[in-house]
């Protein structure tokens, strides 16, 4: 499969082919109200996003697993003319630990549980990325950069956690600002914003909007992925979500639609792709179902389909969990060649859902 045509940075602004031996794709444009699409992004912490004591040999190698994975999933994006929008800790964005610790932010955040804050585990970061692989990031996001319609998203500066917090607000805006000042290392300006470990607190939806975000991820329809924080956490919530993932009709809900809240395009999630092992071929034909299905609803209704995951849940086992994912993308190629559902980043949906919104067009 080879891309033909020029494809600029971001999505949109035209039509493209990917073309197959099964055929050609035509990249449809988004036309908001009218079109489906599918948005995929993905959340690019490392070890940022893990506490220490967690992390084991299994959590090591997956996060160095990444590495491979990366590149891999952009191939796929490119072949398939699939954008994907990567929400990244701001701590990967540099080069070195001196170059860190020369932008951190004055204030920090006041957990509960001090082993949650990033700021903790300084001292044990190495002195470069070829060093420690699993706190820095500049040569993945380097080659997401150079991958036609690819975002690089926000995911907070220190992996921030809004519900455990004590609503400490400076310290969030702080968080924010250090996170474009990364950003901005690589000329990259933040437009789309992910919640660490979907903690959507929607008094922190303005502070978002004033630091330069015009979309975020929301949480999935349904009690058991509402936004709490960890202690509020309960194994049923859990057990639901995993009935989600496999069950064909368990908790379903209509296809999702971009909506407005605290000034910005909510683009709330649809799915999580839970990464294959061996000896899980029924779980993974169940999950694929599951999707297929979703997918089909959103396109036959005009709607969002939201599809997400972390880089290092492909490391384990990269080539099956990519094969996962080029099965994900055939059944998209088929519903943009029936249906023209699109394939847009977060921001450009977000974009696009403010534009038609008059008193939030000047915001996009």
């Amino acid at each position: 499969m080879r891309l033909t045509g020029h494809l600029g940075g971001q999505c949109g602004g035209g039509t493209s082919r990917v073309e197959s031996e099964a055929g050609t794709l035509r990249r449809p444009k988004l036309v908001v109200g009218q079109s489906s699409s599918i948005v995929i992004s993905l959340d690019l912490e490392q070890a940022w996003g893990c506490e220490p004591h967690r992390i084991g040999a299994a959590e090591r190698a997956a996060f160095l697993g990444v590495r491979d994975a990366v590149p891999r999933i952009l191939d796929l994006a490119e072949r398939y003319g699939v954008a994907i929008t990567w929400a990244t800790v701001g701590l990967l964005f540099f080069d070195d630990r001196d170059e860190m610790l020369a932008h951190l932010p004055a204030e920090r955040p006041d957990y509960a549980d001090p082993g949650l804050c990033a700021y903790s585990r300084l001292a044990a970061v190495g002195p470069d990325e070829k060093a420690d692989p699993l706190h820095f990031g500049r040569s993945l996001l380097r080659q997401i950069q150079s991958c036609p319609l690819q975002e690089i998203g926000g995911h907070s500066f220190s992996h921030y956690y809004t519900f455990e917090d004590a609503g400490n607000a400076v310290a969030f805006e702080d968080d924010l600002a250090a996170a474009a000042r990364a950003a901005a290392l690589m000329e990259i300006e933040l437009k789309s914003f992910v919640f660490p470990r979907n903690q959507v607190n929607p008094v922190y939806l303005p502070i978002c909007r004033q630091a330069g975000y015009i979309s975020f991820r929301g949480v999935q329809r349904g009690a058991a992925h509402a936004s709490r924080s960890r202690g509020a956490e309960r194994a049923w919530h859990r057990a639901s979500r995993w009935a989600r993932t496999y069950l064909p009709d368990y908790g379903a809900h209509p296809p999702s639609r971009p909506s407005i809240d605290g000034g910005l395009a909510n683009l709330a999630a649809s799915h999580f792709l839970r990464p294959t092992r061996a000896g899980r071929a029924i779980a993974d034909r169940l999950q694929r179902a599951r999707i297929r299905k979703g997918m089909v609803r959103a396109a036959q209704a005009g709607a969002m389909y939201h599809l997400w995951w972390h880089p290092q849940n492909f490391g384990l086992d990269v080539a099956a969990n990519i094969e996962v994912l080029r099965g994900i993308l055939e059944d998209y190629r088929h519903l943009a060649d029936r249906f023209g559902m699109a394939s847009v980043s977060m921001g450009e949906l977000g974009k696009s859902t403010l534009t038609t919104t008059p008193a939030l067009a000047e915001l996009a």
